[in-house]
């Protein structure tokens, strides 16, 4: 054998070693993803409610209205209240309402920036005490809920902490870190309700892409055991499907 296909044998080996340990890699990787079957945008909600019953004098918000952290709501007056105060009971104002003891009226304020999405007091109706006036749903403190389907060793290789990459219904992505996990076993498989947050779903404007209630994708990066990990898991796998 002369030297040149000496040479050009060894560069064949090399190259086949060199693609099998890509395609390794490129198997491990896949190994250790696993994709969302459904993942929701869950955004905090706050619900303003009365703390006297009364009738409502004025509504200042609408369903869709942005609010800020003070802005006014609702002033309502309350005979209760005026009772309270005659009777000489002590009444304190708060961030969430404004009373004017001298008038018998309430003043509510919202105690969080966002968005109302809901308005459940007009103007002239009457409240009983703790009745719902509205919802804001806030700016801030979103979070992702993902539902996943996996096999018991795919759910021991999920780790708090762990990285999620997040797709926004308009393909964009955003980093994600895995929150918690609840777990049900169903037919030998681990349905798993992931809870996942993300300091770019609440510090970017991302406008209704991320809006209580956004469809999204979820793919998180499992616990890497090795490089030899995923095949290894693989082939365990097959050989228990053919019974060895």
């Amino acid at each position: 054998m002369t030297w040149t296909n000496r040479f050009r044998l060894w560069l064949s080996v090399l190259l086949s070693l060199v693609l099998i340990f890509l395609l390794v890699l490129l198997f491990n990787q896949r190994q250790h993803t696993i994709q969302s079957t459904s993942a929701t945008i869950i955004a905090p909600r706050v619900q303003v409610a009365s703390n006297y019953g009364g009738i409502v004098l004025k509504q200042y918000v609408t369903v869709g209205q942005h609010v800020k952290v003070g802005d006014t709501l609702f002033d309502v007056s309350s005979v209760s209240l005026q009772q309270d105060v005659a009777n000489r009971v002590k009444v304190t104002s708060s961030d969430a309402m404004a009373i004017d003891a001298a008038k018998g009226t309430l003043t509510y304020k919202a105690t969080a920036s966002g968005t109302v999405t809901q308005v459940t007091a007009q103007e002239g109706s009457y409240l009983s005490a703790t009745q719902p006036l509205a919802t804001i749903t806030s700016d801030t403190g979103r979070v992702v809920e993902a539902q996943f389907l996996l096999t018991p060793r795919e759910y021991a290789l999920v780790d708090k902490g762990a990285a999620v990459t997040l797709t926004l219904p308009d393909n964009s992505s955003v980093p994600g870190v895995v929150d918690s996990a609840l777990v049900q076993t169903k037919d030998g498989q681990a349905v798993v309700t992931v809870r996942i947050t993300s300091e770019s779903l609440n510090s970017r404007n991302l406008n209704l892409l991320a809006t209580d209630g956004a469809p999204v994708s979820a793919v998180v990066r499992l616990r890497d055991e090795g490089i030899l990990a995923g095949p290894t898991d693989a082939m365990r796998a097959l050989l228990r499907k053919v019974g060895l």
